[in-house]
Formats: structure tokens, C-alpha cells, sequence
């Protein structure tokens, strides 16, 4: 029957169905549309995260990291007879031996009975002098290396008292030896008239 009708029979047809069908359901209609609105209106206002940070910001480095990472790190000269003798950047954790090491080692001019004190602490300026056979600092000066001076040896330094020589002990221990000889005076707080008479026979090479 529907196809004789013309199409603006059709379509009048059609709304009126339309209506009808709205005005039995209005009452679902409304309950869906008030759903809609109370779920839209909580995903609007549902709390969310912070976005995550964004990643490859720059890292700020204090000035305590900076003085930490210098701290960790000397400067030290090695000259003489070493192979590559020259300044080198060390961890300030190792020893004479190991800045020696570094340095290619010794050569085979080195006076191996006159080397510096190969378990002193590196202390960052220090200066590691290797002497040549026959250019030994000690037995050209008559010197005693106080690194190396046993503490009978010490007792024999003119000025030189027991207490004294085991504070010297103690001090080598401590900190891996005298790197200068003024030590006595700047780190233990030795008199200059004591220090003059000891350093005509003690000596740091």
C-alpha cells in the first residue's frame, strides 16, 4: 500500500510515526539524556594525575656535587727516570706507585734504592721525582728521606725526641706521607727553630 502513496504522503506518514513513537518514550528518552549529562559532568570533573615530567630536562649540579667530582680527582708531576714523564690527572684515592704506573714506569737509568715513598697518598701539585742512578738526593746531600726513616732512625736526627718521631710515624700513616718537608710546620705544627735544626738533616726528594 505504501508504494502507491506519493512521497510527501511517505514522509508525512514517517514524522506522524515519529511523534508518536517519541511521545510513548519520552520518559526514557529524558532518563538517558540525565545519564548522559551526570557521566559527562564527572569526567569533567575526575581528578587526574600530573602530567609525567617531561624527560631529558637538564640536571642541576650544586656546587657541592662540583667540589665532590674535583675532590675525587689530583694533578699530579711525575719527572725523572720514568718513560713518559709529565703531568697526569689520577684518582686522588691512589698512591705514588700507582702515578709511577702511569707514567710508563720506571726506566732502567732509575736508582731504585732512592725512590719516593711508593705508598704515599697522591695529594693534588705533588711532584714525583724518579732520580737517576748516582743523582740520589739523599746520598748527595746526606739526607734522611723522613718517608722512609725507620723510627730508630729518626731518634738519630740531631733535635729529634721520641715523641716527635712518633708523631712523624703517625703523620706518614695518616695521610701517606710528606709531600714537603714544611709539613712539619704547616700540618703539625713543629716551631721554626726546631724545624731549621731537623731540615739540615731530614729532606722530602
Amino acid at each position: 500500500m505504501l508504494e502507491r502513496l506519493g512521497l510527501g504522503k511517505q514522509t508525512n506518514l514517517f514524522r506522524a510515526g515519529l511523534r508518536g513513537w517519541l511521545y510513548r518514550h519520552d520518559w526514557q528518552l529524558a532518563g538517558l539524556l540525565a545519564v548522559a549529562t551526570i557521566a559527562a559532568a564527572a569526567f569533567a570533573l575526575w581528578p587526574r594525575p600530573d602530567p609525567a615530567p617531561a624527560t631529558g630536562a637538564p640536571a642541576v649540579i650544586s656546587a657541592d656535587d662540583v667540589e665532590a667530582a674535583q675532590e675525587r680527582t689530583v694533578i699530579v708531576y711525575v719527572s725523572g727516570a720514568v718513560r713518559n714523564p709529565g703531568l697526569y690527572t689520577l684518582a686522588a684515592s691512589l698512591r705514588v706507585a700507582d702515578a709511577i704506573v702511569a707514567a710508563g714506569g720506571l726506566t732502567q737509568a732509575a736508582d731504585r734504592d732512592c725512590l719516593p715513598n711508593l705508598a704515599a697518598h697522591l695529594k693534588d701539585s705533588m711532584q714525583i721525582g724518579v732520580p737517576l742512578t748516582g743523582h740520589c738526593a739523599r746520598a748527595k746531600k746526606g739526607k734522611l728521606d723522613i718517608n722512609l726513616a725507620t723510627r730508630e732512625q729518626l731518634l738519630l736526627v740531631p733535635g729529634m725526641d721520641a715523641a716527635l718521631a712518633d708523631a712523624i710515624i703517625k703523620y706518614r700513616q695518616d695521610f701517606g706521607g710528606f709531600a714537603a718537608l714544611t709539613e712539619l710546620k704547616s700540618a703539625m705544627g713543629l716551631d721554626a727553630t726546631t724545624y731549621k735544626q731537623l731540615s739540615k738533616t731530614l729532606t722530602v726528594p
